[in-house]
């Protein structure tokens, strides 16, 4: 019988037959007979072979009676696609590639151990990998103390039935030895230490750590064939010690089936619906339901609250709380009389919650006796006690183990140490409390570890009152909350670093927050927080997003990039729910919420979906919302968003909210129609837009006709982008009849990289010339040539022309539009701001602009030349420009090959009181540690120079320490300095970091163009 297409876990799933006396089903025994007949195994072959199939026998006889161990031949059946890939996956591939590695990777509870059983199990019965491997052996990570020494023949002999091991019989034929190591993340292998004594023979005792990382890096058998199990944590450290592994994901069981077993677990039928709402649209939950363990917690959890009179929430929203209610359960259940811990039991608690905080950050989670000892704990007191309800005693072949019950728990025990220590009467941070984290960086390095994060977590979970609460009936004492103010200090570190912080940083603080359900606290942690950036990729994010962000009551700005996770009939209920118990998801509801906290804000002024997608219902349901008179939203960007058939709801936004000011609409594909639609809008006496950008939308010369009409009815539009648009000649001619018009408003206008030629340079100068308001004119990426520009340049020299900003970048300029672009500006003293990057100027062009700079009827104050062909041959001129200029503010020479040469030029410049620059962008000018003595000496005399770009340059530790010097003089003015402290060794930063402390004003940062502080890149915002 054919089998559906399942995934890994989920073949694994079947009830254990009856079994014999001797451990093995009357099925096994056929099968083993089965077996020898397919490999065409006579009697007499049989008895030879007598070791082989005495160990498979003793391999079916252990594995076999694991709870999980699966034996239906339909189920495990070779037509399931994830099943035929293992099964493949050590012959040679369609590149006559073999891997001797694989290695089964996913989260934890996915089915991975079981699945390294179950591979033994079914390779004795003959189901996998027939006649290619004489002997599987299986080697678990948790019973093999790295500490310990043995030999790779000892840990053979571990695995071997009671009759004599025949190692020269196996280690004859290498090539047909497989070993299944489970669980390497719990191999206690450090890194450094793992090309140190690696061993080849098999016979020499070596410390286990050894023995393990030279099988895994095939010094140490190198024909035999290895399977790994790992946590994707683990994974960066395992790959740094495989050879050409073969990788495959364990997805885990199906939603559906987890439902299915889920329910399995809830014996009150009238509960059922309940409990299966409130965990169904919680993904953090169902998740977890991937484990038995995890399922009946959840469960049990569940059914507690219910009985203590609690009404669930539409989704069971707080884990802290589940795990609370479960662990106060196990340690004072209802039935014992004295429902608190006695000191005793606390001591011991705290104990063994310092031991699973310590391995969360060291990432240990199996505990040996030696490992007790160090956190004041025995193994009697574990294995006796309370505690043994959250705390499991394993028997290993040679060293018994504790693990806790899930990792989970250790997770939430961790959590509850910070917690213990807090009752303390005088409390010493532990060193690994988070009272040391101080700085934002050390902070975000928890998020590399998906178990700190969740112990952080449950860290905020454990703020929640009811927790706190509960928490202090079992312990019989208040509980002081003293990492309080750590966990506030945390969150306002992100609000305080917005441009610095991850979309998934601020997903993982409104988690935290979520978590805490305490309004007052939410609010003060989210005090410092104006802007903030999320991805949304589940239907939780946004209940969470919406319960924080009602909270964050100065907020300005959000990003919200939303995945898809809408469905595509929000009337339809959930397809894979049993007869009788169907619900709706609730991802509608959250949506609605949110939208109607976005609409209510009292402080947001900038929405931003760039990315989303969004179908009709979602964008037609934020639109409804956006409509209300309560929303304060004025700037709205939807570049790049996917939806369909939604704009038209987003036109009448436009024309119902007057408080909308701006529109981006970039990298959406907009036809003639919709186009129509948002002119008929636009045009509209109630539309009062500012601003609208249309950049990519995929807008040609037919559209240029109907967007005119706008300029000439919109008395509101005053910034109009077309930028990456099939404009062409033909369609700047309707553009600027309009722009031409008395009517017309319009004060900044985009055509960027439009297919424009010297052909549209006479109408957008016929335009310049009869336009009163137009100020701003990007052109960039448009191929004019010294033709247009010439064009262009007639109409600068005229009075009438009120340009005050031109962008010509990358616009095939050279020496000669030089010549007629000084001309232009000799006799114009409305430009103030002028682009010429990326055209190839060279000295002689530059060499002519600094002539017209130097005299006094140039009004120049912004001049951006970056990647121009400049050379030191200009920089005597252009300093010389510098101090005759009385205008000239800001001045960018990034990527020339100045040198050395020309900044020593420029620094003479630099010294003169008449210079009135203030910044200067010397970014990838060839610059080298020789320049900062006369560099630093400059800037100790200048006293106006507040901006310095020196990204990408060859500085050494000691021309840094030559700079530094200047940046810490106290009459520097200097604010904003581009510079990448990481490129610099440790006491390189150290040094800069100093100079920021000398002078608290100054910022060393990388990101120097995102310090804008004169709109300079207007064309781009």
């Amino acid at each position: 019988m054919g089998c559906r297409k399942c995934s890994l876990a989920e073949t694994l799933g079947d009830p254990t037959p009856t079994k014999t006396d001797q451990g093995i089903s009357m099925d096994e025994r056929a099968e083993m007979s089965e077996a020898m007949e397919q490999d065409g195994t006579t009697a007499a072959e049989t008895k030879d072979q007598g070791d082989e199939w005495n160990y498979k026998r003793h391999v079916m006889t252990k594995f076999a009676s694991m709870p999980d161990a699966h034996h239906s031949c339909e189920t495990f059946a070779a037509d399931c696609p994830q099943m035929q890939m293992l099964c493949g996956t050590f012959t040679s591939d369609k590149w006559s590639f073999q891997p001797l590695t694989v290695v089964l990777h996913g989260r934890s509870g996915d089915g991975k151990s079981a699945w390294a059983r179950r591979i033994l199990l079914h390779w004795a019965r003959g189901k996998i990998y027939p006649g290619i491997f004489s002997y599987v052996f299986f080697l678990d990570a948790r019973d093999i103390p790295s500490r310990r020494k043995s030999s790779l023949e000892e840990l053979i002999s571990r695995e071997w039935p009671d009759s004599p091991v025949p190692m020269k019989k196996i280690m004859s034929q290498p090539e047909r030895l497989l070993f299944v190591v489970d669980g390497f993340d719990d191999l206690d292998i450090a890194l450094e230490d793992a090309d140190m004594n690696i061993c080849a023979d098999w016979a020499v005792k070596q410390p286990r750590s050894v023995l393990m990382c030279s099988l895994l890096k095939k010094v140490l058998l190198p024909e035999s064939s290895l399977i790994v199990t790992v946590r994707h944590m683990g994974m960066e450290k395992l790959k740094s010690m495989l050879i050409s592994p073969h990788y495959l994901f364990i997805k885990g069981i199906s939603l559906e089936r987890r439902i299915q077993l889920f329910l399995e677990h809830i014996m009150n039928e009238d509960q059922k619906i309940q409990v299966l709402r409130a965990v169904l649209d919680n993904h953090v939950l169902i998740d977890r339901c991937q484990v038995s363990f995890m399922r009946w917690l959840i469960c049990q959890a569940l059914e507690l609250q219910m009985a203590s009179g609690k009404s669930l929430p539409p989704t069971c929203q707080i884990l802290t709380g589940l795990y609370t209610t479960f662990v106060v359960h196990q340690l004072t259940p209802r039935e014992v009389s004295e429902r608190c811990l006695s000191p005793e039991e606390k001591v011991v608690l705290k104990g063994l919650c310092r031991m699973a905080a310590e391995g969360v950050w060291t990432m240990k989670f199996v505990f040996y006796s030696d490992d007790l000892g160090v956190h004041g704990l025995t193994e009697p007191e574990l294995s006796t006690s309370k505690l043994r309800r959250i705390i499991l005693l394993r028997d290993g072949l040679e060293e018994r183990y504790f693990t806790f019950l899930h990792l989970s728990l250790q997770e939430f025990c961790a959590a509850l140490y910070y917690i213990l220590e807090g009752l303390e009467t005088e409390w010493d941070p532990h060193a690994l409390c988070l009272e040391n984290m101080k700085s934002l960086k050390e902070l975000k390095k928890i998020g590399f570890n998906i178990h700190l994060l969740q112990m952080k977590r449950f860290l905020f979970g454990l703020m929640n009152k009811e927790v706190v609460k509960a928490l202090e009936d079992m312990l019989g004492c208040p509980v002081a909350l003293v990492v309080r103010r750590v966990l506030l200090h945390w969150v306002s570190l992100l609000g305080q670093r917005a441009d610095a912080t991850s979309p998934l940083d601020f997903l993982d603080s409104f988690y935290c927050l979520f978590e805490t359900q305490d309004e007052e606290f939410v609010c003060l942690a989210l005090t410092s927080f104006r802007e903030v950036r999320l991805t949304m990729n589940r239907p939780m994010d946004l209940m969470v997003t919406s319960f924080c962000l009602q909270h964050c009551q100065r907020l300005q700005k959000i990003r919200m990039e939303v995945r898809e996770i809408f469905p595509e009939d929000e009337t339809k209920v959930w397809p894979i729910l049993p007869q009788g118990m169907e619900t709706k998801p609730l991802v509608t509801e959250w949506w609605e919420n949110l939208c109607s906290v976005l609409s209510t804000h009292p402080s947001l002024q900038q929405l931003d979906f760039s990315g989303s997608i969004l179908n009709e219902w979602a964008l037609r349901t934020l639109c409804i919302k956006l409509r209300q008179p309560t929303c304060k939203i004025q700037k709205l960007i939807f570049e790049g968003i996917q939806t369909t058939l939604g704009f038209h709801h987003l036109w009448k936004t436009l024309i119902v909210n007057p408080n909308i000011k701006h529109l981006n609409l970039g990298s959406i594909h907009l036809k003639e129609e919709d186009v129509g639609i948002a002119c008929e809008a636009l045009k509209h006496p109630h539309c009062v837009l500012d601003s609208l950008r249309l950049d990519h939308c995929g807008l040609t010369h037919t559209c240029c006709r109907v967007i005119s009409q706008i300029l000439v009815t919109s008395k509101s539009l005053k910034s109009l982008s077309l930028a990456r648009n099939k404009v062409t000649d033909q369609g700047i001619v309707p553009l600027c009849e309009a722009l031409t018009v008395s009517q017309c408003n319009l004060k900044k206008l985009i055509l960027g990289n439009c297919g424009l030629t010297a052909a549209a340079c006479q109408d957008l100068a016929s335009l310049l010339i009869g336009n009163k308001s137009l100020t701003h004119l990007d052109l960039s990426t448009n191929n004019l040539g010294t033709e247009g520009v010439t064009v262009l340049c007639r109409a600068l020299k005229l009075s009438t022309c009120a340009l005050q900003r031109l962008i010509l970048r990358e616009c095939h300029l050279d020496v000669v539009s030089c010549g007629f672009l000084a001309l232009g500006l000799m006799s114009n003293r409305r430009l103030t701001h002028l682009s010429l990057s990326m055209n190839p100027l060279g000295d002689d062009g530059m060499n002519l602009l600094c002539e017209v700079m130097a005299e006094t009827s140039c009004h120049l104050q912004d001049l951006e030349l970056v990647k121009c062909h400049l050379t030191a041959a200009c920089c005597k001129n252009l300093s010389f420009a510098m101090t005759r200029s009385k205008h000239l503010r800001s001045l960018d020479l990034a990527i020339n090959a100045l040198g050395d040469d020309g900044m020593a030029a420029l620094c003479e410049g630099l010294k003169e009181r008449t210079t009135a620059l203030r910044r200067l962008g010397l970014e990838a000018c060839e610059l080298t540690s020789d320049c900062c003595e006369v560099l630093s000496s400059a800037l100790s005399c200048n006293q106006c120079l507040s901006s310095l770009n020196l990204m990408g340059n060859h500085f050494s530790p000691k021309g840094i320490m030559k700079l530094c010097t200047a940046f810490m003089r106290p009459t520097s003015k200097l604010r904003f300095i581009g510079l990448w402290k990481w490129q610099f060794p440790a006491r390189t930063r150290k040094q800069l970091e100093e100079a920021q402390l000398r002078q608290p004003h100054v910022v060393i940062d990388p990101r120097w163009y995102s310090f804008d502080e004169d709109d300079r890149y207007w064309w781009k915002n």
